[in-house]
């Protein structure tokens, strides 16, 4: 076997790891995005961190009309007259339409690339967001309410007309673990079927014991599915589910089961 000299072994070292490091990225970079239906060329590609989806900054602001301008750290947008944004490198402070909000996890840069999260960017933008993740594609539409903005205001009230019937009970025609079911599995997957397929998949918003699992969970105009990652703990658990209908007719359901535990136990 040939003697190294130093510099050899530190320069195969170096390669090693930039072979390594090339190898992460290329694992974290199988999401794609689309918008409107249409693929978005990413370049860089795609990051995930703490299970959110991140994209190289000016990538995702051009493409849904945003300019932007990025100054040490500090990531201010600006589309049309309405809309705005402002991010900080390694900060989960932001401000949208010149309200605070926080971030789940911070922007950050890798090499000469700056990444954004996606779903909190397109939202304050005004596009809508859907992951669908079992084909890893992150679905973008343009024309979403803004982050944080206001429900519409109620009009007046219609005389002469009966009132709205309830459609929950029309949207939310079967759900697993059945209501008030008591299961043995400690991390039971959760589901839930929408009738006819009429709910608008990218207003979904799925609460678990009090913790907003949507994005986790898998959802179509037919259901959603979300498997926990852990065993949940032993006990009573709450499914709150809501959203709005292809008209625009919200709804909001819920029910509950036990797991871990069979059915006498106390």
């Amino acid at each position: 076997m040939p003697h190294l000299t130093p510099y050899a072994r530190t320069l195969g070292g170096a390669i090693a790891a930039f072979a390594l490091c090339s190898s992460i990225a290329l694992a974290q970079s199988d999401v794609s995005v689309t918008l409107n239906g249409a693929p978005l060329n990413l370049s860089p590609a795609p990051q995930e961190r703490a299970g959110r989806v991140f994209v190289p900054l000016r990538g995702v602001f051009e493409q849904l009309g945003a300019s932007v301008v990025y100054d040490n750290g500090t990531i201010n947008a600006q589309k049309g007259h309405e809309r705005s944004v402002s991010l900080h490198v390694g900060s989960t402070a932001a401000t949208v339409d010149g309200q605070p909000q926080t971030l789940d996890v911070a922007p950050f840069i890798i090499g000469a690339s700056t990444y954004v999260p996606l779903r909190f960017v397109s939202q304050a933008l005004g596009a809508s967001v859907n992951y669908d993740a079992s084909n890893r594609v992150v679905a973008l539409g343009e024309g979403g309410p803004p982050m944080g903005a206001p429900p519409p205001r109620p009009g007046p009230p219609q005389a002469l007309q009966p009132p709205p019937p309830d459609r929950t009970s029309l949207i939310l025609s079967d759900v697993r673990p059945a209501r008030n079911a008591v299961i043995a599995a400690r991390r039971p997957t959760i589901e839930a079927d929408f009738a006819d397929g009429r709910v608008n998949p990218n207003s979904l918003h799925i609460i678990l014991d009090g913790a907003n699992v949507t994005d986790q969970a898998t959802r179509s105009p037919r259901g959603i599915v979300y498997s926990p990652p852990s065993d949940l703990q032993s006990g009573r658990h709450e499914v709150h589910v809501s959203g709005t209908d292809t008209n625009g007719t919200p709804f909001d359901a819920n029910w509950g089961f036990t797991s871990g535990r069979t059915v006498g136990d106390r």
